[in-house]
């Protein structure tokens, strides 16, 4: 098969189907031509596959079992995959965990927020709405995590086209290390739940949110190495002053 019929046949789209042959899951042989061929071993291991990227797998987790998919006996394939599940499984339990601290958070900040006086002066130290506890506020912490992404292509082009849709027409500045833009506490819980999944496939962002009445500060930063990274992940120009 040439790439074209694999990708009508499995509904994977030819850009995936690349980006699994530069990332060693899905060797493709060459014609004399030049074009990619598949045999009909392509359409079993692609269903593999997507079978761990569904399970949310990270990506050197999924070129580990199809190895061993491919070349090993079934008892010794479930002796590789059941940790992973139970691992990726304590894993999502965290991210639950602290997603629905996080909405605690919210829930109480809102109550204080609307317990706020209806006054048209301006805001003083009466007018806190949060505990100001600065241990509270990091949503996740700079990590030395490689820069690495789990994503395929198409999904990191999903995941890019959310944050866009959330930051495009946010004011945003330069920081040490990073980019922090302003929103409305509106958008809150929605920046956090991508700033949660953004941390499962690329832990080398880093997440801080500091919320200032109405609005919040979300800041990203990430390595040197990963400034295009994060360029592509916050769209827009710099804020004038």
């Amino acid at each position: 098969m040439r790439i074209s019929q694999l990708a009508a046949r499995t509904g994977v789209p030819t850009s995936t189907l690349r980006y699994y042959e530069s990332a060693g899951l899905l060797p493709a042989d060459r014609a004399s031509n030049g074009y990619r061929v598949y045999g009909e071993a392509a359409v079993d291991r692609l269903a593999f596959i997507n079978q761990a990227k569904h399970l949310d797998l990270p990506l050197q987790s999924v070129r580990e079992l199809v190895t061993a998919w491919e070349s090993e006996p079934c008892h010794s394939v479930r002796a590789t995959y059941r940790p992973m599940l139970i691992e990726h499984s304590a894993q999502v339990d965290e991210r639950i965990a602290a997603l629905e601290a996080l909405r605690t958070k919210l829930a109480a900040a809102l109550e204080r927020l609307d317990a706020l006086p209806n006054r048209s002066g301006p805001c003083d130290a009466t007018c806190s709405f949060l505990d100001r506890n600065d241990s509270d506020l990091p949503l996740a912490t700079e990590t030395t995590t490689p820069i690495a992404c789990s994503l395929d292509g198409s999904d990191y082009s999903a995941r890019l086209k959310d944050w866009h849709a959330l930051l495009t027409e946010a004011p945003r500045r330069s920081v040490p290390g990073g980019i922090r833009v302003n929103l409305p506490t509106a958008e809150l819980e929605r920046a956090a739940a991508l700033a949660a999944a953004e941390q499962s496939c690329c832990g080398f962002f880093g997440f801080r949110i500091d919320l200032r009445g109405t609005t919040f500060d979300l800041t990203i930063t990430a390595p040197p190495e990963a400034r295009t990274m994060l360029d592509d992940l916050v769209p827009g120009k710099e804020a004038t002053r």
